[in-house]
Order: structure tokens, then C-alpha cells, then sequence
């Protein structure tokens, strides 16, 4: 069985950060929000490069957009 590495070692914030803009759409703020807890507006300040990308925020970018391919 092959083990996998972890998100943090694949990819560091700022590449996840920049991963999911290519792929962001309609709706994903607020998903994001809702699936970390953070407010809509802190979730748009940070996909926007205006705050830092904390761990779980990054990991739930990842999550949403993972499997999306850029149209």
C-alpha cells in the first residue's frame, strides 16, 4: 500500500492559495466559510492576497478545488 504525503508537504499556502484561483467559482467563499467557520468576508480577504492563508482555510481550498480542471 502506498502512503501518501501529507498536504503540507505537496504544496505549500501560497501555491494552494494561487491553486485554487485558477480554479475558484461561484459559491466557494461561502462554501469555504461554512466548512471552516470563518466569516465570508475573512474568506475573500485572504483568496484576494489581502490576509495570510492559515492551515485549515488551506487545506479546505484544496479540498474544494482539487478535482476541478481550469476551463
Amino acid at each position: 500500500m502506498k502512503k501518501t504525503k501529507s498536504l503540507k508537504r505537496r504544496m505549500n499556502k501560497t501555491a494552494i492559495l494561487s491553486f485554487y484561483n485558477a480554479r475558484k467559482r461561484n459559491g466557494d467563499n461561502s462554501r469555504l466559510s461554512e466548512m471552516t467557520g470563518y466569516s465570508p468576508s475573512h474568506v475573500s480577504n485572504v483568496t484576494a492576497g489581502r490576509r495570510s492563508v492559515n492551515q485549515d482555510l488551506a487545506e479546505a481550498m484544496y479540498s474544494i478545488s482539487r478535482r476541478r480542471v481550469i476551463a
